[in-house]
């Protein structure tokens, strides 16, 4: 039991630290500088484009797919609610429900779905412990959330539990190496496709010049983030093991995500070179995937229960 209470106090602090760096995140999102590579329009475009499901982008298939706003979504891992909240002026989702760790991005969820007018409730819920309400939702998602969960196990037999007949859990996800563990062959591939592009496209912040994305050790990974892709490569295994697979559809990053790590702001959008090189980098990213030579790091994935 002492050892059991001890885990328990570690896994709290990491808790509590997770949910602090994320909290603190809030500042940087609220710049809207170019941060991640899917900050970056065109390359969010491309991003959308090729995670199509029958032509839509995947709240406007849920709309469609449901014939209409699904009576109750739950969003885990919500942060600020920007998900849900499209889900709901979209028209995908009548009642938005979500959970997460950090309570400075519950409370601004919660300014914004009450500041929309839209039905529901956003709540300070640790989703790795959380019991859901059986049979309570036709829609339950996570969208950039899942790989810092750390019992898939038991959240995906919740969920299980949680959908009503014909419910669907959907994932928009990093899916690639656990703890940004990268393989060889993406170091490789992203240090070739940097070393074809304009130096002044690859100049840090602080004003060096990147020519190569390196393994991160597991010890600054967590020390950065307790809890970032901390299973993330069994997401899928296990997803297919839990739910019936409606699609799995590749959306890239594994070459892009490291390529355009603290150099995207450098791809203005509109500029002509700029586009050209981000339209390159993409291609070539696709070509990879297509031909199996890498794997996808980021995936759509939906599911429903088994009959």
């Amino acid at each position: 039991m002492e050892s059991l209470g001890q885990q328990d106090g570690e896994y709290r602090r990491n808790l509590e630290a997770e949910g602090k760096h994320w909290a603190d995140h809030l500042e940087v999102e609220r710049k809207r500088e170019l941060h991640s590579w899917i900050d970056h329009p065109s390359i969010l475009a491309h991003y959308k484009t090729i995670g199509l499901i029958d032509g839509l982008w995947w709240p406007q298939w849920l709309r469609e797919n449901f014939g209409g706003p699904a009576a109750v979504s739950l969003d885990l891992g919500c942060g600020s609610g920007s998900r849900s909240l499209h889900l709901f002026q979209v028209g995908a989702a009548a009642r938005i429900e979500g959970m997460d760790a950090s309570a400075e991005r519950i409370r601004e969820a919660e300014d914004q779905r009450r500041a929309v007018g839209a039905d529901g409730l956003f709540q300070v819920v640790d989703c790795n412990t959380a019991l859901l309400q059986r049979g309570a939702y036709d829609l339950v998602f996570s969208a950039h959330s899942f790989h810092h969960f750390t019992e898939l196990e038991h959240i995906y037999r919740q969920v299980l539990l949680s959908l009503k007949p014909g419910g669907i859990f959907l994932l928009e996800e990093f899916v690639g190496p656990t703890q940004f563990q990268w393989t060889d062959a993406q170091i490789d591939a992203t240090r070739t496709l940097l070393g074809l592009l304009p130096e002044k496209l690859r100049v840090f912040r602080w004003g060096a010049v990147k020519t190569w994305e390196g393994r991160p050790t597991v010890a600054e990974v967590v020390a950065a983030s307790p809890f970032e892709s901390i299973r993330s490569a069994e997401i899928v295994p296990l997803f297919r093991k839990f739910f019936r697979v409606v699609y799995e559809i590749p959306l890239g990053g594994t070459i892009q995500h490291l390529l355009y790590n603290g150099i995207v702001h450098n791809f203005t959008p509109g500029d002509p070179e700029a586009e050209r090189c981000i339209r390159g980098v993409y291609e070539a990213e696709d070509a990879l995937i297509r031909s199996a030579l890498l794997p996808s790091d980021f995936k759509l994935l939906v599911g429903t229960a088994r009959a």
